[in-house]
């Protein structure tokens, strides 16, 4: 049985030629689970081999720009390929919004069903488990 991470990013706000701002694969069990979704995220999977049509949770600690901001890209690259299975977003209150708002002037649509999981943070809790993981905030 497979666990491992793929760090996609790792820097902070300011992305080099080196390193990219904050993103993460765990592939537990062949499923994956992004954790967070920095700017050229879709890109990073792209180099790393990551197959992006195998996540159906994503994670976000925080919304900070460079931990969302390549949240939207992905949500629309998946629409333009067609996805039609749902994905859950677990993150602070705030996020819905962004999406809604970046959306609404994009004239965007989605061809799947995001379903936002507000987690409080100051809080240790369960947020997510499946036959694979436990997710705690």
């Amino acid at each position: 049985m497979r666990f491992e991470i793929t760090i996609l990013g790792c820097n902070s706000a300011t992305p080099t030629p080196n390193r990219h701002p904050s993103a993460q694969v765990l592939n537990a069990h062949e499923q994956l689970y992004l954790i967070d979704c920095g700017e050229g995220t879709q890109l990073r999977m792209a180099v790393c081999g990551v197959r992006r049509s195998k996540i159906e949770q994503i994670f976000i600690s925080h919304l900070h720009g460079d931990h969302v901001f390549g949240l939207i890209g992905l949500l629309t690259s998946y629409s333009l390929g067609g996805r039609t299975n749902a994905l859950d977003i677990f993150s602070p209150h705030g996020l819905e919004e962004m999406i809604n708002v970046q959306l609404h002037h994009t004239g965007g649509k989605l061809s799947f069903a995001v379903h936002f999981h507000v987690v409080e943070t100051t809080q240790f809790q369960k947020i997510f488990e499946d036959t694979r993981i436990e997710v705690f905030s």
